[in-house]
């Protein structure tokens, strides 16, 4: 499985303007925030994490799915996975030396300078109304390994270098724009409702509201529910699909 990893990971950082482009718009949810509040009297930690999941948080939605799968399916375009076939890899090894590749790419770009940045706006600032930091950190992280995650096994499913962006880009966000419709236009009837709390479930819509001063059980409870339902699920499928088209 060492040798998928390295493999995979030479692949991608050789793929290409991909993974610059992922490094470069990874970095701006980051930036942003400064760059929007600098002139606030008011600044704290609270405020621009709160800036990071609402305006960061969609831009993270659309672009993030799209690059990762291009960096994805561009492996299949060119047909390198041939490779691992002829190698004889084992399906398990297959799957999760690309989940570890790209989940440490994201990790690193998406997470490690946020908390790095916000750490220093905390000690000059302050926090401000959180009470629970660390669950914070926590949750994003788990919300940004789920999008991840989804991202991958999306794209070792569909294996297009068109199809598989344009699909996670449509899964991202049409259920972003409905959701948001709802809670900003529309009365929240049982139906709204009910619509609203389905679509809560997806990561996507999660990393908007995932920085609050108080958080109840019930939202912990979906954030890490979902990262387990996703992940067994796709996993389940992608291994499957994999052994139908005797990728062993």
């Amino acid at each position: 499985m060492s040798k998928l990893i390295k493999a995979e990971f030479y692949r991608s950082v050789r793929s290409g303007i991909f993974f610059m482009i992922f490094c470069v718009f990874g970095l701006l949810p980051t930036v942003m925030p400064f760059a929007s509040l600098a002139d606030m009297e008011q600044k704290n930690l609270y405020q621009f994490l709160i800036f990071y999941s609402q305006s960061g948080g969609i831009l993270i939605t659309g672009y993030f799915g799209i690059i990762v799968s291009a960096m994805i399916s561009n492996l299949y375009y060119n047909r390198t996975y041939y490779y691992e076939i002829m190698d004889g890899a084992n399906t398990h090894h297959i799957i999760f030396s690309k989940l570890i590749v790209y989940n440490v790419f994201s990790t690193a770009v998406m997470i490690i300078p946020p908390v790095i940045a916000y750490s220093i706006v905390g000690n000059k600032y302050g926090i401000g109304e959180m009470n629970e930091l660390w669950l914070t950190v926590l949750l994003g992280i788990i919300i940004i390994l789920n999008i991840s995650c989804i991202n991958v096994f999306i794209s070792m499913l569909i294996r297009h270098i068109l199809a598989a962006p344009i699909l996670i880009y449509s899964l991202s966000m049409i259920p972003l724009f409905v959701y948001l419709m709802i809670i900003e236009t529309s009365e929240m009837t049982g139906v709204n409702k009910f619509i609203t709390k389905a679509l809560s479930c997806s990561p996507t819509i999660q990393i908007t509201e995932f920085v609050k001063a108080d958080y109840s059980t019930g939202f912990v409870v979906k954030v890490i529910g979902s990262f387990v339902v996703f992940f067994v699920g796709l996993y389940t499928l992608t291994y499957i699909s994999y052994k139908k088209k005797n990728f062993k």
